[in-house]
Formats: C-alpha cells, sequence, structure tokens
C-alpha cells in the first residue's frame, strides 16, 4: 500500500508543479523556444515539489531522475511543437510524465524501500489529489479537449450586453462546480450532481452560439469530477 501511497503523493507533486506553480507565460515561453532559462525554473519547481512531498528523506535520488526525465520531456514537447508542428501533444506529455512517476516510484521502492516520516491514509491522499486534480489542472484539461476538437470559444455579440462574461468568471465556476460535484460523489449524493447540471443547463440555456459550447464545457467539467470521485471511492 506504500506505494501507492507515493505514486498518489508524486500525482499531487505533478499537479503542484505542472498547473499550480507554473505560471501560463512559461508554458507559453516554452513553446516558442526549445530550451529557454523557464525549463530550469520549472525543473527546480519539479525537484522541490517532488522531494518535499515525497515524505521521505532518501527520495531525493529519485526526485532527481524524475526531475530530469520531466526536463527531457519537456524539452522534446517543445522542438515537436516547433519542428513537427505538433501544436495539440498535451495529453502524450502528460501521459509520459505519469508513465515516468509510476515507473520511478516502483524502482525507489525496489532498491531502497519507502520510509515515510510519519503514516498517511490512502483515501485521505486520493481526496486530497481529486480536489487538486479538479481545480486548475481540469481547466487546463477542458482547453486542450475543445481544442483538439476544434471547438473555438464563441465570440460575445458586441450589441448584447447580458450575454458578455466577466473575466475569468467562467474558470471560477468551473471549479466551484466541481469542488461542489466531487464532494457530493465522495458522500455518495449521486442525485444531487445530476440536479445541479441540470439546473446549470436551465439557468445557463440560451439560443445562442454559446449554448452548445457551455454544454460541452459543463459534461466535460462534471464528467471529470463524477469519474475522479468515483475513482477516490474504489481506492
Amino acid at each position: 500500500m506504500t506505494i501507492l501511497q507515493l505514486i498518489i503523493l508524486q500525482f499531487i507533486a505533478h499537479l503542484l508543479a505542472d498547473f499550480i506553480f507554473q505560471p501560463q507565460r512559461w508554458c507559453n515561453k516554452k513553446e516558442k523556444e526549445i530550451f529557454t532559462s523557464y525549463h530550469i525554473y520549472h525543473i527546480l519547481i519539479v525537484f522541490t515539489t517532488s522531494y518535499i512531498v515525497s515524505f521521505d528523506v532518501g527520495f531525493w535520488k529519485a526526485a532527481l531522475l524524475l526531475t530530469i526525465l520531466h526536463f527531457l520531456i519537456d524539452v522534446l514537447k517543445s522542438w515537436i511543437i516547433l519542428r513537427a508542428r505538433i501544436k495539440y501533444i498535451f495529453f502524450t506529455d502528460q501521459l509520459l510524465h505519469l508513465i515516468t512517476i509510476a515507473g520511478i516510484v516502483w524502482l525507489y521502492d525496489s532498491f531502497y524501500g519507502i520510509n515515510f516520516l510519519f503514516g498517511m491514509e490512502t483515501t485521505t491522499l486520493a481526496v486530497i489529489a481529486g480536489f487538486l486534480l479538479c481545480a486548475k489542472p481540469t481547466n487546463i484539461i477542458i482547453k486542450f479537449v475543445l481544442q483538439a476538437f476544434a471547438i473555438e470559444t464563441p465570440a460575445d455579440d458586441p450589441n448584447d450586453s447580458e450575454g458578455k462574461s466577466l473575466p475569468n468568471a467562467g474558470k471560477l465556476i468551473g471549479i466551484t462546480e466541481r469542488f461542489l460535484a466531487l464532494a457530493l460523489i465522495l458522500l455518495g449524493q449521486y442525485e444531487a450532481v445530476g440536479l445541479i447540471i441540470a439546473a446549470k443547463s436551465i439557468l445557463r440555456f440560451r439560443e445562442t452560439k454559446k449554448s452548445e459550447y457551455v454544454l460541452v464545457g459543463t459534461l466535460l467539467s462534471f464528467g471529470i469530477a463524477t469519474l475522479t470521485g468515483i475513482l477516490i471511492k474504489i481506492i
């Protein structure tokens, strides 16, 4: 069970390093050059979060290896975006990072053994990871899903003052609804999640070009939160 706990801890560290603590402008800069100073800033955060969140004094060796591989994957991603002109490789990039995390944790456990500084509950760690995933990371995941299917954000009608959205309001609404949905799933209140989806659909439905866009985003948002909650309950 300790190996699963360490994998979850490293997943939390990955969410913190790749999404929470990495500004979007760093990502934008890294997409314009194969190697930049922002790659260095990022891997310093990767190593710091990976080691601290491991709660294992000896994990620095694994954290260093993980950081090197993370750096190589990021540089490869930048190269592919610039040279091969493949823009939407977000999901492949993330899959490689997750495979790397699982592999390094397994190797570390095999060679050194896992020695946590204190005891932890697997379910508690999974809940923390779930709520972190449902915050900023899911906003980014949804953005790339929409881009992958060529679903563009509809422009506001300049003559419709009521139809305009507040800056970042949609992101905050999405995070709030996912937190609520995840909490309800963990409490076993599946019916309440359905009522929230129905209520939001009615409130946001208008005969505008945004209707389908909002519906897709809502379903993706609640879908990720629901699947996350179910996975946590299985763990």
